[in-house]
């Protein structure tokens, strides 16, 4: 099966609660729709089909002017007619950081839920609900030297990580999100990675963390070198 690529920039549909008036003129509907999308570019992305399986990797960068909540973001796979197999459930998604400021990034993966074996060539599509962003978010520490791979667990299609990150904020913290993006040898992007650090920090102090990544081919996990990591904690406005 042919991957189509979709690089650069993707269009996010903002999908709005409630009903739309049968009345409305097109004009002012495509007036609505151009004011529901946000510009959201696809800085890497990777996939794998394998034993019946299937998972998407990317990193996003939010190139709106304004915040954005992408913790409900949904993924689908169209075919080159921008159609949406009619069997298709949404993906699994998993998202780090889930709120994301002007020109910051975040790390997605998703397992599809539907039988793609009959799209020769498909898109990913994603749309994300227009929800404001409820809570403040801050970007922690972490300590690029301590990221390594966990070689105490041995598990087949997953690759496990541990690291340290350190509150170097001026606020209590009650838990710290983390995500990675997972590269080769020559800084080629392999796939993600995601974790936690549940313990509480005080200002200056530091923890540990754990990363996990999704089910990835073995033969594609032993080529992973480095790790970029993002650890955000989040409080109510």
């Amino acid at each position: 099966m042919k991957l189509r690529i979709l690089v650069g920039m993707l269009l996010i549909v903002m999908a709005v609660a409630g009903c739309t008036n049968d009345n409305m003129s097109d004009s002012t509907k495509e007036k609505q729709n151009e004011e529901k999308k946000q510009d959201i570019k696809v800085v890497e992305e990777k996939s794998y089909k394998y034993d019946g399986k299937f998972t998407y990797s990317a990193i996003i960068k939010n190139e709106s002017k304004k915040t954005l909540n992408i913790n409900d973001l949904k993924i689908n796979y169209i075919n080159k007619k921008d159609q949406v197999d009619k069997n298709n459930i949404e993906a699994s998604v998993r998202v780090a950081p889930y709120i994301l400021k002007p020109g910051e990034k975040a790390y997605i993966s998703a397992e599809a839920l539907t039988d793609l074996t009959k799209f020769k060539n498909y898109d990913v599509k994603m749309t994300l609900p227009n929800v404001k962003p409820a809570n403040d978010v801050l970007k922690l520490e972490v300590n690029k030297n301590s990221v390594k791979i966990n070689k105490d667990i041995q598990d087949d299609e997953t690759i496990y990580a541990v690291g340290t990150v350190r509150n170097n904020t001026k606020k209590f913290t009650e838990y710290t999100m983390i995500g990675a993006g997972m590269y080769g040898k020559n800084h080629e992007f392999i796939g993600t990675a995601f974790g936690e650090s549940k313990d509480s920090l005080k200002p200056g102090d530091s923890s540990s963390f754990d990363l996990s990544s999704q089910e990835i081919p073995q033969k594609e996990l032993d080529k992973v070198k480095t790790f970029s990591v993002s650890a955000t904690t989040y409080f109510n406005k």
